[in-house]
This record gives structure tokens, sequence and C-alpha cells, in this order.
């Protein structure tokens, strides 16, 4: 459907209509932040969800759960972090923020995920994590991929910002790896008002 100027926008949010009423009843409630009622609703929602087996964690943009991945690995300056060559800019910078190098593995022509065989040439000695994108939410290889963190002693991070929903095998996506990340950016499966993340936490200890 055609904007008023003619142009095809780029995305539709996907709204339900009932956005304006649950905002009120926010608004009501007098508890507005991070901790309010709707957040503990949504963080039990998206566990049930997910069957995370650890903690949901919101956040205030799929960016920002990635950061808060690369504080949890703890990789700094010397690190190199391998992920996917097809990607959003912040998939591997949130972990060059911190000081580690991007090391761009291939794709495959036929799903536009990144090639298990790919991440396995570039791990070296200085390899400090693999990170995963499922593009348009179709699943990596993550089988192979888990076992090369296993045998490299690699944490593995899903970017399943396009992923809510989708599963590899009985998993949700995003609940493979050490940790995970959702986006309710308005261009993905679901949007919180335009932003809006999760940071999806394998281990209660984290």
């Amino acid at each position: 459907m055609a904007a008023e100027d003619g142009r095809i926008p780029f995305n539709r949010a996907a709204l339900t209509g009932a956005e304006l009423e649950l905002i009120a009843q926010a608004l009501a409630s007098g508890q507005i932040s991070g901790d309010g009622p709707f957040s503990k609703r949504c963080q039990r929602l998206l566990g049930e969800i997910l069957d995370a087996p650890g903690r949901v964690l919101l956040t205030p943009s799929g960016t920002q759960a990635l950061e808060m991945a690369a504080l949890l690995i703890g990789v700094g300056e010397g690190d190199e972090v391998i992920g996917p060559s097809f990607t959003f800019p912040s998939t591997l910078g949130a972990f060059a923020l911190r000081g580690a190098t991007p090391r761009f593995a291939d794709i495959r022509p036929d799903t536009l995920n990144v090639d298990p065989r790919e991440i396995e040439r570039l791990i070296g000695p200085r390899t400090r994590a693999i990170v995963v994108t499922h593009y348009a939410g179709i699943a990596c290889e993550m089988d192979a991929i888990m076992e090369l963190g296993r045998a490299h002693e690699l944490p593995v991070v899903e970017d399943a910002a396009h992923g809510l929903f989708g599963s590899h095998g009985d998993r949700a996506l995003g609940t493979i790896g050490r940790c995970g990340i959702l986006s309710f950016h308005e261009t993905k499966n679901l949007t919180s008002g335009g932003e809006g993340g999760a940071l999806i936490l394998r281990d209660e200890e984290d």
C-alpha cells in the first residue's frame, strides 16, 4: 500500500489496535520505568514463548542487548570475534566497541546465513567468541556451529533480531548459544513502540 505521496514504505509496523489503551493503562499505573508491571509481564511471556532455560531481560534496543552480550562474555583489546559478513552493523559493532576485532565469515548463497566452514577457517588463538545472525528468521546451522564452539571453548552469541517465533529443531532461536538477542524495532516481527530488545540468557548464573 502506497503512502499519500505515492511512495511505497519500507515497512509497516505490526500493530494490534490496542496500543493506545495499553499505554493509558501503563500511565494510570504510575509505573512507567523499566521495572513496571508491563515490563515484568513481557519478560514472563517471552520466557514462556521461548521456553528459555535462563532469564530474559528487556533492553532499550537489540543493539544494546548485543552490547550487554559483549560485556557478559568479556571481550576486549586483542580479542577477535567471528561473525557473518552479511548482517546489521550492530551485530559485530557491539563487540568492536569493547576493543575486539571483527572477523567476517562468508555466508551461504542459499540461506544468506553464515557458513560454519568459513567460521572454522577463521578460528585462531585470539578468537574469543562466535556470533551468528539468523537472517530473515531462517535458522543457522546451529548443530555444526555449537560443535565448533564446544571444540574450541568459544561462546556462541545468537543475533535473533529477525528470529522471534523461529526455531532450530525443538529449540527457539536465541536460546541455543551462551546468550541470544531479540529486537523489537519497528521493522521486526513485534515492535514495542519503534525500539526495544531483549537479552536471552541460557545460564541463571549470567
